[in-house]
């Protein structure tokens, strides 16, 4: 039996980070800024919240600084792909 995450292609991956931020940002995916919202740098909360959505949606589990130095999505999405590879 195969791990259904490691299964993602990297357009799925890419896709599920940006449906998680999108709805806890509550806009839609195709409208998310290239940039990271400012509110994930000043609301203590979002930032466990987000990164509890993506466990979830992803069935893994990320460290409480997994969003230190990210500022964009592709950086995000980027640093999932690499996180799921280790």
């Amino acid at each position: 039996m195969t791990d259904p995450v490691l299964d993602l292609t990297v357009v799925e991956l890419d896709s599920a980070v940006r449906a998680v931020v999108a709805r806890q940002l509550r806009v839609p995916a195709d409208g998310l800024p290239d940039e990271l919202p400012a509110v994930l740098d000043t609301d203590e909360a979002s930032r466990p919240r987000l990164l509890n959505a993506m466990g979830e949606a992803l069935d893994v589990t990320f460290p409480d600084d997994f969003l230190d130095g990210v500022t964009t999505i592709d950086e995000l999405t980027s640093a999932v792909r690499v996180s799921l590879r280790a």
